[in-house]
């Protein structure tokens, strides 16, 4: 027998604290635990920020999708913002050949009230199917880093039938009022 009648075991791994109640073998077991979990939380946690934002900048060109388009709220990956703004697998869009009413900085209820049904209009039209986003021109981006777009749909510009259905105006290269 080894010394202190212990064969086979190595004493500082049986070694008992009273302070804790938990013996040194038992502690490094649930270290190892509590690290195991906390890597599988980083991993999960990190995964999931990935899947919401990847792909990253996928419209950059043109693009033929089918979405599930809702009104935006807290989470912004594929959603309208406006009648003429909308997220597009996590890339913000104006689209590009329409004006259409503000919503969030109004000038009369008129604009407000008009604002909101090309906005549920949109979200209407998006969700009919599948439909390109095109980059118009030689400009990418505007100035508050929206991606400039024209979305088709059937050789039809999305944008084209808001203006048809009197909710949005071709885009003129400036904003005029709607009150």
């Amino acid at each position: 027998m080894k010394e202190g009648g212990m064969a086979g075991r190595s004493p500082e791994n049986n070694v008992f604290d009273f302070r804790a109640g938990v013996s040194r073998q038992k502690q490094g077991k649930l270290r190892g635990l509590a690290l195991l979990v906390a890597g599988g939380l980083l991993v999960g946690i990190l995964a999931g920020v990935l899947g919401i934002y990847w792909p990253f900048g996928s419209a950059s060109a043109e693009a033929r999708t089918t979405h599930s388009f809702a009104v935006c709220g807290m989470v912004r990956r594929t959603c309208v913002v406006d009648g003429d703004t909308i997220w597009l697998e996590g890339l913000k869009i104006r689209i590009a050949d329409i004006d259409t009413p503000e919503i969030s900085q109004p000038r009369c209820d008129y604009e407000y009230d008009l604002g909101i049904k090309a906005r549920d209009r949109l979200v209407v039209l998006l969700n009919q199917g599948e439909f390109s986003a095109v980059p118009i021109g030689n400009r990418d981006e505007d100035q508050y880093g929206r991606k400039l777009r024209v979305l088709i749909r059937d050789g039809r510009s999305i944008g084209d039938q808001l203006v048809a259905e009197g909710l949005a105006r071709t885009w003129s290269g400036r904003r005029d009022p709607w009150c």
